[in-house]
């Protein structure tokens, strides 16, 4: 019993068993069909260097990714910026054809595949059993949960909390034959929360409204013209879909409505459980970081469960480490990115993400 199961087939799980295959190893990827929806994101220079790792840079054509042109914010002040291109531009990703371009290549590869999905996990002596949906029972000598914010392996031990209360309102959005726009994001902070344009491939914009699921105002979720009505007082939004013909295209349908939350765990391993993906950590889209986690999640969680199924843990503990520890570098540029927007300081959603004294700072100011 020295096969590893990878449950999952979003970007984490499909670069771990990709990674695996890369080591000489033939992994079992445990996934029913996906029906996920496309938001569009944003693949960052760091994660083009990851997926270049995978041998998978090829992936990218126009179908699936949009070369960027930066990344404009009203944030801080009612000033239209340009943030440095430090590291590069990046790609505007149509998500859902890129991993089917991942899935595709890895069944090119011959990996086994089961099309299913796994209702049960059993810690075993030597491994972990599974149980699927139709009652059949597999082993593997390790596993990496790639099962996103379900986290299917995610009991107790987890330690798994969330930390805030954040969702989506958002639409894809057809642009017009005759609209011409950069392909560069936007993104402006509301008193609500925060708005998010981005171009997709195929001559497509998302549009979507960040805010807790308890200030979204009543109906929102029901009423297209509603939804748009809340960006009409914003600096950039606003004149940005009048632009391009999109101010009535969004207000004819109701948004979708997705979680958002930043959801951490407090251990990545169990036994010879590895959780990678959305299903260890899942933070708040700000930071434009979702893609290149993923990728580094399933790269490092592949090498973790090869060292796991060896007997060997101290890969495992090496890549629980690693990743907390980005994944409270994240929080804090999160936490600061929060504070550089004080306009809004005592609105609800902005007050519930600043920072708190600490008792000594408070001590401080008594003294």
């Amino acid at each position: 019993m020295d096969r590893i199961a990878v449950i999952g087939g979003g970007v984490a799980g499909l670069s771990a068993a990709r990674r695996l295959m890369l080591a000489g190893h033939q992994p079992i990827l445990i996934s029913p069909d996906p029906a996920v929806p496309n938001r569009g994101e944003t693949l960052s220079p760091k994660a083009l260097t990851l997926l270049e790792a995978l041998q998978w840079g090829h992936l990218l054509d126009a179908d699936s990714a949009l070369p960027g042109e930066g990344r404009f914010s009203v944030w801080g002040d009612a000033t239209l910026r340009k943030a440095p291109d430090q590291e590069g531009l990046g790609y505007h990703l149509d998500r859902v054809q890129f991993e089917r371009l991942m899935r595709t290549a890895l069944l090119a590869d011959n990996i086994e595949r089961i099309s299913s999905t796994v209702t049960a996990m059993e810690h075993l002596p030597d491994g972990v059993g599974l149980t699927l949906a139709d009652r059949a029972v597999i082993t593997a000598a390790a596993v990496i949960d790639c099962t996103g914010r379900a986290a299917l392996s995610s009991g107790a031990a987890a330690e798994r909390r969330r930390l805030d209360r954040l969702i989506a309102a958002w639409r894809v959005l057809d642009l017009p034959d005759d609209a011409d726009t950069a392909a560069a994001t936007l993104v402006e902070a509301v008193e609500l929360g925060w708005w998010y344009m981005s171009p997709l491939p195929g001559r497509r914009m998302m549009l979507g409204l960040f805010t807790d699921t308890d200030l979204l105002p009543t109906g929102v979720a029901q009423d297209g013209p509603r939804w748009v009505g809340l960006a009409s007082g914003t600096h950039a939004i606003a004149p940005r879909l009048q632009s391009l013909g999109l101010d009535s295209v969004a207000a004819d349908a109701a948004p979708a409505i997705a979680p958002a939350a930043s959801v951490a765990v407090r251990r990545l391993i169990e036994g010879r459980i590895v959780r990678a993906g959305d299903a260890a950590a899942a933070l708040d889209p700000v930071g434009a970081n979702g893609l290149a986690t993923a990728l580094w999640s399933g790269l490092h969680a592949a090498a973790a469960a090869l060292a796991l199924a060896k007997g060997e843990a101290d890969a495992g503990m090496a890549y629980e480490r690693d990743y907390l520890q980005g994944v409270t570098h994240q929080l804090a540029t999160q936490q600061a990115m929060y504070a550089s927007e004080p306009r809004f300081a005592k609105a609800p959603f902005w007050r519930r993400r600043q920072i708190e004294p600490s008792a000594s700072d408070q001590q401080e100011k008594t003294a």
